[in-house]
């Protein structure tokens, strides 16, 4: 019976663990942005270019893809246009008491439509999840083969050719 307990009492306490769908990806460039954050961001990338894995599918998640370009390979002018513009982005949706998750799709558009438009924060972040989103898509496997006509391996090998006359 005390083994029992314990057993039950070990599986609910990692029960909370086990139901995370991945690990947490934490980025040394900004360590503050965690899974919280990083879904809301994946949510204001897929409001500007949808994703579509099914019809051009890539090796990573458009979210993992964004903050890791730009943790691995951004300015420090980047960074800090994610950093501020992330928080600036929060901090409109924290007045008016309700989130950026609870509008409709509509709504979503409507106000990332409307905060390009303006010369923000807001918009530099924007427009760098805009860039890195593009990127993401430009380099699907699928894009590049039927759209860009792009070869994976440089130079055909056709084998044996036969030798023109000489």
């Amino acid at each position: 019976a005390v083994k029992s307990v314990g057993l039950l009492t070990g599986g609910v306490f990692l029960l909370p663990y086990a139901c995370q769908l991945g690990p947490e990806l934490i980025y040394a460039n900004f360590p503050l942005i965690k899974r919280k954050e990083q879904v809301l961001i994946s949510e204001i990338c897929n409001c500007i270019l949808a994703e579509d894995p099914v019809g051009f599918p890539t090796p990573e998640t458009r979210i993992r893809f964004v903050l890791t370009m730009i943790n691995d390979c951004g300015s420090p002018a980047e960074l800090l246009t994610l950093t501020d513009g992330f928080k600036a982005f929060e901090a409109i949706f924290a007045a008016h008491e309700h989130s950026f998750g609870s509008l409709s799709a509509e709504e979503k558009n409507k106000f990332i439509l409307e905060q390009f438009s303006q010369e923000t924060d807001v918009s530099d972040f924007l427009n760098l999840l805009k860039r890195y989103s593009l990127l993401h898509f430009e380099t699907s496997e699928n894009y590049l083969k039927t759209h860009l006509n792009y070869e994976f391996m440089p130079g055909r090998y056709y084998g044996r050719v036969p030798r023109a006359a000489s």
